[in-house]
């Protein structure tokens, strides 16, 4: 069942209900009015069973001696019937030349009436009408009390209703509209722009919703996702293309190796043994390319990492001393509280030190000033590493984090691109983040700030030392 038929099957049952209420209310005030002229009648018949002839003071004297207004008798209809010939004793005012009918049903007893609804001998009126027997005559009695205030009434409450009843009809069919305009037709958009994609135009989108509704809540997130897929599509094609491209190079040179091989030019000599190590270092580099695009494939599925008792400072001077072996010729200066524990994979963080540390001595000169500072308080534990060597643009910076982008500047000078969105990677999976602040003159100065799951029992005042790299 579609939205559009629940609405209007609930508009449908709202109006059925509301005429079944009117119903309900015209006959309930309709009883009430005719149980108050019944009761009048019924009040006026010790009175009326003493009345002896059609003369006003026999009807004023009758009301007197039973302590009656005589001027109540003035809304009645009074007249003596005896063998069909009526006598009339009273006429109201209202009558309008009016003459009820006389009822078929004669009460001879106080206490069993029949008071019923009868016509009138020449026009439309109605009365409500009782004929009780005289035990002084051998005439009738007939009483009767108009029901043209009743009618007219019973008339107008109807009209009322009706009015009432097609101004909710009015209602109902405005509100319908506005719902199926600012509701359910964006919806049906949306599956239009569903049906639009699928069949192979991304370009769709949703623009009729409006903003601040439900409809156009989910028309906005409908569009973003769109977008979203089209962004992530378009940086999985990027990701592809870069990822062929690294490969290129080192598939191609074990290629033309191979091909040399094959022409019988590598058999022996100098030669064979500077294109074996030529594709050792092929091979080495693309297994390493392979084992990040790996590392960011498991960090990017949101795999659980171990999570141990790390010390950061004991990590930090392990890979700074590290560095030592590789580039002696470097200086790192070191600036952190041991021991400074955290919860983490001590692996992957040591990953995250040393892309850092190896970043700044890659594309930094010899000269350049290298720092490595760590400083925690109650909850979080910050580790910086900073350099003086040239620093980075704008459009630098808003790209430092792209997989495989590469500056054109003179930090550029190896490796695929990776280093730092393994680093950021690697944070984030410890709830972590890492900021970067570079100005071409001043350097650059890596963040990461990680949170403290279990303070340190033993932190010791901060220590500074100088390590070779």
């Amino acid at each position: 069942m579609t939205l559009r038929l629940r609405i209007t099957l609930a508009a449908a049952l709202l109006l059925v209900v509301a005429c079944l209420l009117g119903v309900l209310l015209v006959s309930s005030i309709g009883n009430s009015e005719i149980r108050q002229i019944d009761q009048q009648l019924e009040d006026s018949l010790p009175v009326a069973r003493t009345i002896n002839s059609a003369s006003p003071s026999t009807l004023h004297s009758s009301a007197a001696s039973h302590n009656f207004d005589a001027n109540h008798f003035s809304a009645f209809y009074l007249a003596s019937i005896s063998k069909g010939h009526r006598t009339v004793i009273s006429t109201p005012v209202d009558a309008k030349n009016s003459i009820p009918r006389i009822p078929d049903v004669v009460s001879t007893s106080r206490r069993d009436v029949d008071i019923v609804t009868v016509g009138s001998t020449k026009g439309s009126l109605q009365w409500r009408a009782i004929l009780v027997a005289r035990p002084s005559s051998k005439s009738d009695l007939l009483v009767a009390v108009s029901l043209a205030e009743v009618n007219s009434s019973m008339s107008f409450l109807r009209d009322a209703l009706v009015l009432a009843g097609l101004i909710m009809l009015a209602v109902l069919a405005a509100t319908s509209f506005w719902i199926a305009r600012l509701g359910l037709r964006p919806i049906a958009e949306v599956t239009e722009v569903a049906d639009a994609i699928t069949a192979g135009d991304r370009t769709r989108r949703v623009t009729s919703a409006r903003r601040g509704t439900e409809a156009g809540k989910l028309a906005e997130a409908f569009n973003l996702m769109l977008d979203e897929q089209l962004a992530l599509e378009a940086r999985l094609r990027q990701f592809i293309a870069d990822a062929s491209h690294e490969l290129r190079t080192p598939v191609s040179v074990i290629l033309g190796i191979a091909e040399l091989w094959r022409e019988g030019q590598l058999r022996v000599g100098e030669d064979r043994d500077e294109a074996m190590h030529r594709i050792g270092l092929a091979g080495n580099q693309m297994g390493k390319l392979v084992e990040e695009l790996l590392l960011l494939a498991r960090l990017d599925e949101g795999q659980s990492m171990d999570r141990d008792r790390v010390d950061l400072a004991q990590l930090i001077n392990e890979v700074v001393a590290d560095a030592s072996t590789t580039d002696p010729s470097r200086t790192i200066a070191v600036h952190a509280p041991g021991p400074l524990f955290i919860e983490g994979d001590y692996f992957a963080l040591r990953r995250v030190v040393a892309n850092l540390v190896n970043n700044a001595l890659r594309h930094t000169a010899e000269d350049a000033r290298i720092e490595v500072r760590l400083s925690s308080d109650d909850r979080t534990a910050r580790l910086e590493v900073e350099d003086s060597g040239p620093g980075m643009t704008s459009d630098e910076r808003n790209h430092a984090f792209d997989r495989f982008w590469q500056a054109d500047s003179s930090r550029s000078r190896s490796g695929a691109g990776l280093g730092l969105p393994i680093v950021r990677a690697i944070i984030s999976a410890h709830g972590g983040v890492v900021a970067l602040e570079s100005e071409p003159a001043t350097g650059t100065r890596f963040t990461v700030t990680l949170p403290r799951t279990e303070a340190s029992s033993d932190v010791s005042p901060s220590l500074a030392r100088d390590a070779k790299a």
